[in-house]
């Protein structure tokens, strides 16, 4: 029996839907928890060298003398502007404003939440992988994972 390559080639992302033993599920299933630590610690080295080459490259430009004195003008600048800024935030109709842009993106939050909440349903029932908007723009559904450390 001749297999397909472009069959068993297996594209980032999708899965093959082959029927599998329980040896060989349990096997998969260790080698993907092994890629999974790999790539863990992999990205922690990454972290520690990406720290590492920042602080030389913030070393550098802390050492100019010129560069220092125009990052001290930049502060003096900012905390000028800074204090305008809370003069003008104290007027009610600015502090009203500011309290409706709160208002207007902690909704926005909410809204979001609850629409990645109910694409994740309609994508489990239906197994669809786009859905059309009543102006008939076509958006894909795309699903993120990520590793979050626990609190000990």
């Amino acid at each position: 029996m001749v297999q397909d390559d472009q069959q068993n080639e297996i594209i980032e992302g999708e899965e093959l839907d082959v029927p599998v033993s329980g040896a060989d599920q349990a096997s998969a299933l260790l080698n993907l928890e092994e890629l999974i630590k790999n790539h863990i610690e992999a990205i922690d080295k990454l972290k520690l060298e990406l720290k590492t080459q920042r602080e030389m490259l913030e070393d550098s430009f802390n050492t100019n003398p010129t560069y220092h004195e125009h990052v001290e003008r930049v502060k003096e600048v900012t905390k000028a502007k800074n204090s305008v800024r809370q003069e003008i935030s104290k007027q009610p109709s600015v502090a009203t404003l500011n309290q409706k842009v709160k208002d207007l993106r902690f909704d926005m939050n909410e809204k979001n939440k609850t629409l990645s909440d109910l694409v994740q349903d309609y994508h489990e029932q239906t197994g669809a992988t786009t859905i059309e908007t009543r102006d008939g723009k076509v958006l894909e559904i795309v699903s993120t994972a990520k590793l979050v450390r626990r609190s000990s």
